[in-house]
């Protein structure tokens, strides 16, 4: 029996939670979802640091507060739960955010999803090509090189610098390439 979810290498199939949204789970499907984002991306065990928390609590936490709750692994968590979150029964377009005005550090995945969520002004640089599945390409990566070295005020940005950036996302789990691998095409690791 598959559930679709990919299993992690020496480790039992786990249940997730019955529900995509987080917002709606339980303590318990908390905990399910911390045990799968544990042993999918082998992150250290964070044992009770998010025990009793619903999934309401858990949304409502900034990255500062995984971090304080996990300071090893809590950023990636943040991440990964805030992908989970856009993931949805919706997809990826429903969750227009701008980070720009939460006045917290931007990261470049966030960025990239921010560019992506509004084709009208930077489709021409960035676009996806499955949104469901989370596919984007870079169009024109000199721009969005650009307009990141904009954003974190470092004006000596460039495509290697990013591409660089892109890459340690791959270890953590948060983007990859397609299974069809082509130049300039990533996709963001979508949970569901």
């Amino acid at each position: 029996m598959s559930t679709g979810y990919p299993r992690p290498y020496g480790v039992t199939l786990l249940s997730l939670p019955p529900t995509p949204d987080p917002a709606d789970w339980s303590p318990g499907n908390v905990q399910k979802w911390i045990l799968w984002t544990e042993h999918q991306y082998r992150l250290p065990q964070l044992g009770k640091s998010f025990q009793e928390l619903s999934g309401k609590e858990l949304c409502a936490m900034s990255e500062e507060q995984f971090c304080q709750r996990s300071p090893v692994c809590g950023d990636v968590l943040h991440a990964h739960l805030d992908i989970w979150k856009s993931g949805g029964d919706s997809g990826w377009a429903d969750s227009e955010v701008d980070s720009s005005c939460a006045g917290q550090p931007i990261h470049l995945w966030q960025f990239l999803k921010e560019l992506l969520l509004k084709p009208h002004n930077y489709g021409r640089f960035i676009r996806w090509l499955n949104k469901e599945k989370g596919i984007f390409k870079i169009e024109d990566s000199a721009q969005v090189a650009r307009l990141w070295g904009i954003r974190k005020n470092r004006p000596a940005m460039n495509y290697d610098k990013l591409s660089r950036s892109i890459r340690q996302y791959y270890k953590k789990g948060i983007i990859r390439k397609p299974d069809i691998s082509q130049r300039l095409v990533y996709q963001f690791v979508h949970p569901l």
